[in-house]
């Protein structure tokens, strides 16, 4: 649907004005993009493997990471996982060809802009078929493009977090706490599966945790920033 791509590119784009200060024409910055885009149905196929693979060793239904506490949270260490990864990998890409043209902690986040606005997309899309039924509402459709907003913020703010982890030479740590952000962001979505708590309250939820994670990887992009200064200084 036309409406749902373009509230989805909507969605990455603004992202990308953040990251980039407003200079959308950068072409590090649509490569980090797009490269971005490409990687989320390559994702999708390759956690969805792997959580098949996963369920048949430990002998599992095949609605238990969607139905089952246990299982579930199985399931979304190993999306978190495979998508984080794949977006560090295509944010060095990216950065090995541009590296002169900003930080990778900016390469990160582009790719996650990009990756967040195509699995935004998938959703939008869905919810928007999903107005015709008797049983959508207005306040269903509403929290749906809130959670989409938060879902690309947070897949921004986690490439960042895991590639800020190379700026400090640190990247396997970085990398798991990307991973732990991402497995957190998934298991709010379980939860209101297993009816934990209203879609009111999931959306609170997704909106706090990507607010947080934003937060976090500034202070800490801006920490390294002028301890770099310092030492230079010294």
């Amino acid at each position: 649907m036309p409406l749902a791509i373009a509230i989805a590119l909507g969605y990455g784009l603004a992202a990308l004005v953040v990251v980039s200060g407003g200079r959308l024409g950068r072409p590090w910055l649509l490569a980090a993009f797009a490269l971005g885009a490409l990687a989320f149905p390559l994702t999708v196929v390759l956690a969805a493997s792997i959580q098949v693979l996963l369920a048949s060793v430990a002998g599992w239904g095949p609605d238990a990471m969607a139905m089952t506490l246990g299982a579930g949270l199985a399931g979304a260490v190993i999306t978190a996982a495979v998508n984080e990864v794949f977006k560090l990998a295509a944010a060095l890409l990216v950065w090995a060809r541009w590296r002169g043209q900003a930080g990778v902690t900016r390469f990160g986040a582009a790719v996650g802009a990009g990756y967040g606005a195509v699995g935004a997309y998938q959703v939008i899309q869905l919810a928007l078929m999903a107005r015709t039924l008797p049983i959508s509402s207005a306040s269903g459709f509403a929290g749906s493009l809130v959670q989409q907003l938060a879902f690309v913020a947070m897949h921004c703010a986690a490439t960042a977090l895991a590639a800020l982890g190379v700026t400090r030479r640190r990247p396997a740590a970085y990398l798991a706490a990307a991973i732990a952000v991402e497995t957190v962001y998934l298991a709010f979505g379980l939860l209101y599966e297993l009816r934990a708590y209203s879609n009111l309250a999931w959306s609170a939820l997704d909106v706090l945790g990507a607010a947080a994670v934003i937060a976090s990887v500034v202070i800490a992009s801006r920490r390294h920033d002028s301890d770099a200064a310092l030492a230079s200084a010294a």
